[in-house]
């Protein structure tokens, strides 16, 4: 009987170390991936927070470290010096470091937001061409300050000339608005804007829109990660795709970890008005999510190439079909339209 209950230990004992070793080596194999993202851009931010509040990276053998941004233009330069591997980033940003010489692959998209040059509530600014002789405030280099050129031009105006377009991060932007009163804020008469700031002074009444576009948000990775990690290039997807639809049947849990994760003045009202442009937050299943890059986004790639080399953001134009790879993408949501998906095994950490 000794030497029975002898060696049941030891088998206890192999099977504890069996087990212990095997779950040091799962974690080992999780393949480290830096996420670079915008704190003030809904509705990317909601998407991080799947990513970063429950364990659907880890299901797709991934483990992510998370760097936060203002806006796309640092982010950009960051990614350009090799300290990201992937960048939840608006179209312009994402362009102008292609470039730059960027190895970059924009690989989906992932959000449409309501871009607008807003105005403070009493102005008499009602058209673009009322813009003449007055100051304008975007972050330079970003899809906002790209639509404020544009339809300052669109318009009749010299954007350099006419207008007093000039360089302010949106946080900045927000701040000033947020403390301004509603005729005009100091020397700035109007502001390019994108959502949650949109919908955000909207609801406060602390502005309205003169003109807005609906436009682009990217998800790019860079080439080196791709040709290093293939199979996880398209893992990452399949998370994203994941992240999205959890996002979408779980807004109010997923706005409030964006909430509390930003610290801005943001409520699930106004989330819920910032997101409500995308198609994919009424989606009703997993494949619903549709991330694809249509011809218009490629339309509007190519403008904000032709865009970037005009203001001599960069030196060169990025050739578009060269930018834009869907290959992993397409095989991500072949992937889980033949596992299927369970939203169940997404738990929170």
């Amino acid at each position: 009987m000794k030497t029975i209950f002898s060696k049941l230990i030891l088998v206890c004992i192999a099977i504890v170390l069996m087990t212990s070793c095997n779950n040091k080596k799962g974690k080992t194999n999780l393949i480290p991936i830096r996420i670079g993202w915008q704190i003030p851009l809904a509705t990317q931010g909601q998407v991080v927070q799947v990513m970063k509040n429950t364990n659907v990276l880890e299901l797709n053998e991934l483990k992510g470290n998370f760097i936060s941004f203002s806006y796309g233009g640092p982010q950009s330069e960051a990614a350009l010096a090799g300290e990201l591997d992937v960048i939840f980033i608006g179209d312009q940003p994402a362009v102008n470091l292609i470039s730059k010489g960027g190895k970059w692959k924009i690989v989906s998209r992932l959000f449409y937001t309501k871009t607008a040059i807003m105005v403070s509530l009493n102005s008499e600014i009602k058209s673009i061409a009322d813009l003449k002789g007055k100051t304008v405030a975007t972050p330079f280099g970003s899809v906002a300050h790209r639509e404020a050129i544009l339809k300052q031009q669109s318009a009749g105006l010299d954007a350099d000339k006419d207008v007093n377009n000039i360089n302010l991060d949106i946080l900045e932007i927000s701040n000033i608005v947020q403390t301004g009163d509603k005729t005009r804020w100091g020397n700035i008469d109007a502001v390019g804007v994108w959502e949650p700031s949109t919908s955000l002074f909207e609801l406060k009444k602390l502005a309205k829109i003169v003109d807005f576009t609906k436009t682009l948000g990217v998800v790019a990775i860079s080439e080196d990660f791709i040709n290093k990690h293939p199979k996880e290039t398209v893992k990452f997807l399949i998370s994203l795709v994941e992240s999205w639809y959890y996002f979408s049947a779980n807004q109010n849990k997923v706005n409030k970890w964006y909430i509390d994760d930003a610290k801005l003045p943001y409520s699930s009202e106004l989330l819920k008005a910032a997101s409500s442009i995308d198609p994919n937050i009424n989606a009703k299943n997993i494949n619903d999510i549709d991330l694809s890059i249509s011809q218009d986004n490629i339309n509007t790639l190519g403008i904000a190439a032709k865009w970037a080399y005009e203001r001599k953001f960069v030196k060169s134009t990025a050739i578009i079909s060269n930018a834009v790879d869907l290959s992993f993408l397409n095989k991500a949501t072949a992937t889980i339209k033949k596992d299927g998906f369970d939203i169940n095994k997404i738990i929170h950490k």
